[in-house]
Order: C-alpha cells, then sequence, then structure tokens
C-alpha cells in the first residue's frame, strides 16, 4: 500500500471513531433524558421494595439520594430503606430491560478500562481463609486483573466468571451456563454494587456453593461511596448485608473495613 493510501485509510479511520464517540455523546445522554422525564411525569411502574431486606412501600416513604451520572445518565434518585439502611436505584435504571442494560455495559466497556483491581481481589480471596485443596471462584473477574492466574501460579484452583468485558483465557468463562462445580468459595470484588436483583444472586451463589461454602463481596459502596454512575444500583449499608444473608440462606461471618477496601464475608447454611 503506498504511503498516500495508508495516510488516507488512517484519516478515514480517525474521522470513523471520532463519528462513533459522538454518536454515543448523543445516544446515551438523549436516552436517560427521556427516562427522566418519564418518572417525573409517572414515578416508577410499581411500588419499590427495598434490595436487600424486600419491605415495600409507597416512593414518598422512603428518603431520597440524589446525584448525577458521570456516563451521561442523567439525574440518579436513589431510595433508601428505613428498615435495614440499604440505598439502591435509580428506579429507572432498575426498571430497565436487561438486554438494554446488558447493551449499556457493553457499551461502556467498549471504551472505558477499570483499575487494576488485582491487589482487592486477592484481599478478598485471603479473606474466605482459602485452602489449596479448595476450588474457588472469582464472580465477575473483569479484563484488568491478573488474581485468577497469579492466584493458579500459587498453587491454588482459582476460576472466573466474566461475563461482560472482553478477556481470553483457559480458566475464565463468559456465561453462567459453563459453571457447573461446586465450590468452596466464592469471592468478587466491585460486583456486588452491580446487582439488580442480590437475593436471586445469592440464591444461585448458594446452588454453587458447597454446603458451608463462603463467599467474600468486596467493594467500597458498603458506604455510601461512588454513587456519581447509573451502574452502581446497590448500596448495601448498615444491616443490609445481615438482612440480605438472612433471606438467601447465608449467614453474615465477617466484615473489614479498610479506606476504600471494605468486604463482608458470608456462610452457606447447611441444607
Amino acid at each position: 500500500m503506498s504511503e498516500d493510501r495508508l495516510t488516507a485509510l488512517e484519516d478515514r479511520l480517525s474521522a470513523l471513531e471520532r463519528q462513533n464517540e459522538a454518536l454515543k455523546g448523543f445516544i446515551v445522554p438523549a436516552l436517560f433524558d427521556v427516562l427522566d422525564r418519564h418518572y417525573d411525569r409517572l414515578g416508577p411502574a410499581a411500588e419499590p421494595r427495598c434490595l436487600a431486606c424486600d419491605i415495600a412501600a409507597p416512593d414518598d416513604l422512603f428518603p431520597k439520594r440524589t446525584d448525577t451520572c458521570v456516563f451521561g445518565g442523567g439525574r440518579l434518585e436513589r431510595l433508601e430503606c428505613p428498615a435495614c439502611g440499604c440505598i439502591f436505584g435509580p428506579m429507572k435504571y432498575l426498571e430497565t430491560p436487561l438486554p438494554v442494560v446488558d447493551a449499556d455495559y457493553r457499551l461502556l466497556y467498549a471504551s472505558y478500562s477499570e483499575g487494576d483491581s488485582t491487589e482487592q481481589e486477592l484481599r478478598a480471596f485471603e479473606a474466605l481463609q482459602p485452602r489449596k485443596d479448595g476450588l474457588y471462584l472469582n464472580w465477575g473477574s473483569g479484563a484488568w486483573s491478573a488474581s485468577v492466574e497469579r492466584l493458579r501460579a500459587e498453587g491454588y484452583d482459582v476460576w472466573g466468571y466474566e461475563p461482560h468485558a472482553q478477556i481470553d483465557s483457559p480458566h475464565v468463562v463468559k456465561s453462567r451456563g459453563e459453571i457447573s462445580a461446586r465450590f468452596d468459595g466464592v469471592f468478587s470484588n466491585n460486583v456486588i454494587e452491580h446487582l439488580f436483583d442480590p437475593a436471586a444472586q445469592f440464591r444461585d451463589f448458594r446452588a454453587i456453593l458447597k454446603p458451608g461454602g463462603r463467599m467474600a463481596h468486596a467493594s467500597p459502596c458498603y458506604a455510601y461511596a461512588y454513587a456519581y454512575t447509573r451502574f452502581h444500583v446497590f448500596f448495601p449499608l448498615n444491616e443490609a448485608p445481615a438482612r440480605l444473608a438472612e433471606r438467601t440462606g447465608f449467614t453474615l461471618i465477617g466484615s473489614e473495613d479498610d479506606g476504600d477496601y471494605r468486604v463482608r464475608v458470608f456462610e452457606s447454611l447447611q441444607a
């Protein structure tokens, strides 16, 4: 290819990239502006229920927390549960159809990468008090962590599950259907705050854990932190982790708060 043709191709690719960014910069805010206007007029589609303790009440009985999404998601109005202290929402996003949410995540990760979370994931793993003869799963292992490979190199039988970010590893699966084993422990970092239905997810965790298996979920969102993104819909503050555990066949057995590193450890009750 001649130098002139190569230059023309590079210019065209640059123009397409700018056009794609401009299109995304228009479509995402436009979508959430429509949703904001819809909620201003109609409110939630159903009576809100706390994602942790499942208490239901009219929308106006939940105290509100408001923020603005840095990813073009407009106004973020979350609800605070008066019973357990959980903060959840925005309802406009919790009520968005899951295929649209999945597409929203794919669009986000096409141009956005989180920082290296290896060290936090290793700390969450250690919170399980793991054994070398155990089997462990890193739930939501991401494309920006080396924890699975590092732990395997140390002799632990650790696997990853990552449905959204692109990663090519023989030890990381991409769909829930690929998980058939029963694990001694499940751990995660910066995942629990993304759960639209934490109770259903905890019950699914129990299904893939051995009796008495443990989970360690680390997140800064056990405090009301990093609230400026629509992708954070679940903030299990105060009594919320214990109440969620009670509903789903777990008991809360440990916690640690060290700056942004916060972890809650759960143990599956014997059937």
